[in-house]
């Protein structure tokens, strides 16, 4: 019987399963290692929205929007920040919120949340997260 090398096609799923599935798994890593930063992102972004409405709706103390912030904040790691910022503006420029505006108006006042946090990513990688928000509360 004549053995005809190329022919013979024993072992050729075994063969392409082998080039395949490095491809697939580094795919499926990447994939899910996406997947956790976008649920982190998504989590601080939720903890921003809710110190906004609170801010909008409640208070507009920076303390109390910043407790609000932390609280609604899932899953909070350690290296969250929570930084919570208010100036009063006058026709876009920067004035007391004690005084009036030399046209005599009400000075805007508005308040900048911004989230942060450190996400290491697979293979040692580490970058910063960051979600803010501006809202005029006056």
């Amino acid at each position: 019987m004549r053995f005809n090398f190329f022919r013979n096609k024993d072992g050729t799923a075994a063969v392409e399963f082998g080039l395949v599935a490095p491809i697939l798994v580094t795919l499926m890593v990447g994939v899910g290692t996406y997947g956790l930063e976008i649920v982190a992102y998504s989590k601080m972004r939720e903890a921003v929205n809710a110190g906004a409405q609170y801010a909008l709706t409640t208070s507009d103390t920076t303390s109390d929007i910043s407790t609000v912030v932390t609280a609604s904040w899932d899953d909070k790691p350690d290296t969250g920040t929570v930084s919570v910022s208010q100036q009063c503006l006058c026709a876009g420029a920067v004035n007391d919120c004690s005084t009036a505006c030399p046209d005599g108006d009400y000075p805007q006042k508005v308040t900048t949340i911004t989230t942060s946090q450190d996400y290491a990513e697979l293979g040692g990688h580490s970058k910063t997260l960051t979600a803010s928000q501006q809202v005029r509360t006056r």
